[in-house]
């Protein structure tokens, strides 16, 4: 039953979100035993027995580079394919969050009576929200000085810079909103959107990260951000982000104490007055169950005015964050495994993209594993899914390369030798890499069922506390895997 703070928002989308996930849940009682498989047992458990016998048929001689043109709904495949197939497809597709940061239709919003106010109201803002943090100066640096415009992409990979340009806007627009100039980054890292929201965009940060080294490094690259910058503009002046190290725990003792220390912090460092010491939380890279403690934090904490996080694939910390809502946790069953919750870490876009381009050699590993196991299992039951060392595979590694590589730790006893390598039945498994690689797309065209249970049990969450969500891709899914951004905001 739902506590009386908690109320069923019964709005169009919040409707329609609990529904598609009592539906997953309906495939997935059918079907989920292909998630919770172990790719590793597929010839230990004869996992390929296991598909229905239409199926088999079908996939037996399908090669990889036509089940990915066919599994990213390419058209020009003229394969007769079974009718369970085409519609286990056709359900995921439909039931499936939309990834497409370029479709207008991809952005999930509470439709309740409070969130409409809140959308009319800030319509006209969107656009004004760089604008009212940004200086005129930078602006016109940007434009004039390529040196300038550089010193903001040091030390970051080229994807991280796209991915950190597109979440500061995001964020920035949320703090505009809020009318909140202080910024809480929880798991910072390096700290490289704290400063670009604190540099570029003037926004007061503080940055949360149980890392210490990492700290230390940030540390270092904002004072040599902030010369480079006073090299250009040589009155310029911001207050660094200012950093601390924590480990954050749920709990109300937890989140109280750290509420009234970031208020302290915000006005100590920043010579702010209490009031304007409210803050956003943001989380670029909330591993873990750290989302969800966010979550709580957010909807437990007044001084907190808005969230901006981006949301993993999963949460595979052994499923302490999930589930966090209380319609899910009002469902008779509503678990995940953890080997689904894995399953869903990965991209399809990306795994599609291999596998029609033929890029999939590396996906072999997943034989050589599968082939392995079966081996160390006939030596002794204690080694079932033991741990190997991180091998790729590449181009013309064999399976007797693999072999030494991955257990180059173990005692001599249970290294495989010759003979178990050169066993007729080890051969014949090894010739069946690409069944191994069907079966395993089969397992990822389900992952992101998986992964939008998990999003919108998050969005329920925010929704049932009446604090208004917001769910949006903001990076291209195939840049970005992981794009997915949980927004909401307190009225003011």
């Amino acid at each position: 039953m739902m506590a009386a703070s908690d109320i069923q928002c019964t709005c169009r989308v919040c409707t329609r979100i609990r529904v598609t996930i009592d539906r997953i849940f309906c495939v997935l009682d059918i079907y989920g035993w292909l998630l919770d498989s172990h790719v590793v047992d597929f010839f230990q458990d004869k996992l390929w027995e296991k598909l229905p016998r239409s199926w088999r048929f079908a996939l037996q001689d399908t090669p990889p580079q036509e089940f990915g043109k066919w599994l990213s709904g390419d058209i020009s495949c003229t394969r007769v394919w079974p009718l369970t197939l085409l519609a286990l497809r056709q359900v995921a597709n439909i039931l499936q969050v939309n990834r497409n940061n370029e479709d207008p239709k991809s952005i999930i919003a509470c439709e309740s009576n409070r969130a409409k106010t809140n959308n009319n109201n800030n319509n006209n803002n969107n656009d004004n929200a760089s604008k009212a943090f940004k200086t005129d100066i930078f602006d016109k640096l940007y434009s004039q000085d390529h040196k300038f415009s550089n010193l903001f992409s040091k030390h970051i990979k080229k994807k991280k810079r796209y991915e950190i340009r597109e979440i500061a806007q995001v964020c920035v627009g949320c703090a505009y909103k809020a009318s909140c100039k202080c910024i809480v980054d929880i798991g910072s890292g390096m700290g490289h959107l704290a400063r670009t929201l604190a540099f570029q965009y003037g926004l007061n940060v503080t940055c949360i990260e149980q890392d210490r080294i990492l700290l230390q490094q940030a540390r270092k690259w904002d004072q040599e951000l902030l010369m480079s910058i006073k090299k250009h503009i040589p009155n310029y002046y911001q207050k660094c982000p200012q950093y601390f190290t924590a480990k954050l725990e749920s709990s109300s003792l937890v989140e109280s104490k750290l509420a009234r220390q970031l208020k302290e912090l915000f006005q100590n460092e920043f010579d702010l007055s209490e009031k304007e010491t409210e803050f956003g939380l943001i989380g670029l890279h909330p591993c873990g169950d750290l989302a969800s403690i966010l979550l709580k934090l957010y909807s437990s904490r007044n001084e907190a005015k808005f969230i901006c996080i981006r949301i993993f694939r999963s949460e595979i910390s052994g499923l302490k964050g999930y589930p966090l809502s209380k319609y899910l946790l009002s469902r008779k069953n509503h678990s995940l495994t953890y080997t689904s919750l894995e399953v869903a870490c990965h991209a399809i876009e990306k795994y599609c993209d291999k596998l029609k381009n033929g890029n999939y050699e590396d996906l072999i590993v997943h034989t050589y594993r599968a082939a392995l196991e079966t081996i160390l299992v006939k030596k002794s039951e204690k080694l079932r899914h033991c741990q190997f060392r991180n091998v790729k595979v590449s181009k013309g590694m064999s399976f007797k390369q693999y072999c030494d590589t991955a257990t180059t730790h173990f005692e001599a006893y249970m290294q495989p030798q010759d003979s178990d390598i050169n066993n007729l039945e080890i051969i014949d498994f090894l010739n069946r890499w690409q069944q191994v690689i069907v079966f395993g797309s089969l397992r990822m065209m389900l992952a992101p069922l998986v992964e939008t249970i998990v999003l919108y049990d998050r969005f329920l969450f925010l929704s049932e506390k009446n604090l208004i969500p917001t769910l949006k891709p903001v990076f291209d899914s195939r840049l970005s895997p992981r794009n997915l951004v949980l927004m909401s905001r307190k009225n003011n």
